[in-house]
């Protein structure tokens, strides 16, 4: 899945962080992942949109709690906010030195 912004692709590619689609029978979960060295990578965040048209982002917060994320914001307008809102959320640095 492609961000059309700059600023935003080169702050993904500097964090090593990728996007993951999931096609759900209702719409379309992004994962925010980083490149860990296995295939998919890691996930440390989410974004899922709303009925309403607007995202909600949910990020890993709480390192060493490896499955566990939490909403850091919700009626999003964009996409582009939603993963951003992620990034600027997630905990990652434990995953990326346990896998380098």
């Amino acid at each position: 899945m492609a961000v059309d912004d700059g600023s935003l692709k080169s702050l993904l590619q500097q964090r090593r962080l990728f996007l993951m689609p999931e096609r759900r029978r209702t719409a379309v979960v992004v994962y925010v992942c980083v490149d860990d060295g296995f295939p998919g990578g890691f996930p440390v965040g989410r974004v899922i949109p709303s009925e309403a048209g607007t995202w909600s982002a949910y990020a890993r917060v709480r390192p060493g709690h490896v499955f566990t994320d939490d909403r850091v914001s919700a009626g999003l307008p964009s996409l582009k906010e939603a993963v951003r809102a992620v990034v600027d959320h997630a905990h990652f640095g434990d995953v990326q030195a346990t896998h380098r």
